[in-house]
């Protein structure tokens, strides 16, 4: 019986095909200038986190607000110890959820890293296009980065101070 030949020869480990780019990568890099193009893509993203951690942490905090307040009533009014109970669980439950998730930090790192982005790309998109040379895209890139790797160290420490006992993560 004879053996079926591939229809497309196996890569050698050598000739391992490259892997395919992201649909965000080719986003920003088939953009007229994909260095603009990378940087709001990547406000964008610093603008949905800000605005969702900001969401977040004032549902969190009404949350824990209202059951704090609503369990010292409920006492007060001398509701059934089972009510009573049920609210301070959910006093509780806000809490830890404030504890374990850390919007309020997220939030205002989200926005630091937002809006020290914003601030570069407006600076670039002042320049006539004429004048958008090799200098103003470092500068562009350099800011990108920066925000990026600024992001990320306060990122870390944030969580390396939430281990350590000291404030929450986010």
């Amino acid at each position: 019986m004879r053996r079926r030949q591939p229809l497309t020869p196996t890569p050698t480990p050598t000739q391992a095909p490259a892997p395919a780019p992201s649909r965000e990568t080719e986003r920003w890099t088939s953009a007229p200038d994909p260095l603009l193009a990378l940087a709001l893509g990547d406000l964008a993203f610093y603008e949905q986190v800000r605005d969702s951690a900001r969401r977040w942490y004032r549902l969190s905090e009404l949350g824990a607000l209202t059951t704090s307040s609503c369990t010292v009533v409920a006492a007060g009014l001398g509701a059934p110890a089972w009510l009573t109970a049920l609210i301070a669980g959910g006093a509780l439950f806000f809490t830890g959820f404030r504890q374990v998730f850390g919007h309020g930090p997220r939030y205002v790192l989200a926005a630091q890293s937002r809006e020290g982005l914003r601030r570069a790309i407006n600076r670039y998109q002042l320049l006539p296009d004429s004048a958008r040379d090799e200098e103003a895209r470092q500068t562009l890139l350099a800011a990108v980065e920066n925000v990026g790797a600024e992001e990320l160290r306060q990122w870390s420490d944030q969580r390396q101070r939430a281990t350590t006992g000291g404030s929450s993560p986010s």
